[in-house]
């Protein structure tokens, strides 16, 4: 019977796996500056894991960072590898599933069992003797995996109070940080991680989540203890306590924003995310609406540059719109900025406009948004970026710089 049992899963897991390899390209530069052919040496960067469990089983950020190698098409590598990297740019970053009849088959090899689905996330530094290029583009997701808790009446979004258990891994497995106490933030507000910051909006509380986030939105060119540069970190995070943005302190009364203006017509229907960088045109009330100040400024959104409730405010945007918006003391103050120092105990209203779209965290211009969103294919920068009618309020001229 015992024999039976195996028979059964053997069969179970070959038809559950995809029948042929898998490509999904994760970044692909604007300017291929060139491709891998059949003989060219590949350089590259690689972690290797299990298809259903996601556990590394192998990758070169084990080996001091130093890029594996290996002749296109001619062997030195598993046959999935060969199919899922052809014609690769410098730089182009790829994800394969490889099933086991295109990698170790029926028997395996070391510490990877018959039958596994292999998961390897392949990044293209360097053909022959080409300059290697390690340029880390801006615009790869953090990607989530959860327990399935995600059916509650309130799940997570910009602009709420959150507390974390969190621990973080290396691609090698290594623990850099075990969140030995609970961490407590506003969502959206630059107080954190920006991976973690995207990959929490969503989820629920008591909800676990495992992310994988990328170097641009980890710790990028810095070297963070044992994190060295441009390297993905994992994190296990749950949800242990969860308040909606309406009901944070300021005697109930926290981040609030009314659209007082939205263009009927417009040529981007674009919803503005953390990393966008934008022209924004703004003017500052105290908590009674007496005039303060007013100005323009150009700024991503969600880089800790401007005060959290604006970071916050800003997101889900229009270009044209304008919000007003009481801004809580706990998300007004930015150590530095005239803000803080005008507003140190007290909230404070803002009008803010969103005059342009200068480039999406993904590098795309508003030209690039109109013509996607819109399927148009003659526009200018002008039409495509201008703002319709706006709404004047009287304020005192003085202009504070953010």
């Amino acid at each position: 019977m015992a024999w039976l049992v195996i028979l059964v899963s053997l069969v179970v897991a070959m038809y559950c796996e995809p029948d042929e390899v898998i490509v999904q390209v994760l970044y692909k530069p604007k300017e291929c500056k060139e491709v891998g052919q059949h003989g060219d040496i590949m350089h590259v960067q690689y972690l290797g894991r299990f298809y259903e469990s996601k556990k590394v089983f192998d990758s070169s950020y084990r080996r001091n960072n130093v890029p594996f190698y290996y002749t296109l098409g001619v062997g030195g590598v598993i046959e999935g590898y060969q199919i899922g990297t052809k014609e690769m740019c410098i730089n182009e970053r790829r994800r394969l599933i490889v099933p086991s009849k295109y990698a170790y088959g029926k028997d395996g090899t070391g510490n990877i069992p018959g039958y596994s689905t292999l998961m390897f996330d392949v990044h293209l530094v360097q053909i022959g003797n080409s300059p290697p290029d390690f340029e880390v583009p801006l615009d790869l997701p953090t990607e989530t995996v959860s327990d399935g808790k995600q059916d509650c009446k309130n799940p997570v979004k910009v602009g709420d109070l959150v507390e974390i258990m969190y621990i973080g891994s290396l691609p090698d497995g290594n623990v850099f940080d075990n969140g030995s106490t609970p961490l407590k933030f506003i969502v959206g507000a630059g107080q954190i991680l920006q991976g973690i910051d995207e990959g929490i909006v969503g989820f629920c509380k008591e909800s676990t989540i495992v992310m994988e986030i990328p170097p641009s939105k980890a710790y990028g060119d810095r070297w963070e203890g044992p994190v060295p540069q441009w390297s993905y970190v994992y994190y296990n995070v749950t949800i242990t306590q969860h308040t909606v943005r309406d009901e944070i302190e300021d005697g109930g009364m926290g981040l609030q924003c009314e659209s007082v203006y939205m263009p009927e017509t417009s040529d981007i229907n674009y919803e503005l995310k953390s990393g966008d960088y934008i022209k924004l045109s703004y003017k500052i009330f105290g908590n009674k609406k007496e005039p303060l100040g007013e100005g323009q400024m150009r700024y991503p959104i969600g880089r800790k540059l401007v005060v959290p409730g604006w970071d916050i405010a800003l997101q889900g945007s229009r270009l044209g719109q304008i919000k007003m918006c009481w801004i809580p003391s706990s998300l007004a103050h930015r150590i530095g900025t005239p803000l803080h120092l005008a507003f140190p105990e007290k909230g404070f209203y803002s009008e803010l406009e969103i005059s342009d779209i200068l480039l999406t965290a993904d590098n795309r211009d508003a030209v690039d948004l109109a013509r996607e969103l819109t399927d148009e294919t003659e526009m200018t920068s002008d039409s495509a970026s201008a703002a319709t009618e706006k709404v004047i309020l009287n304020t005192a001229p003085t202009h504070i710089e953010l």
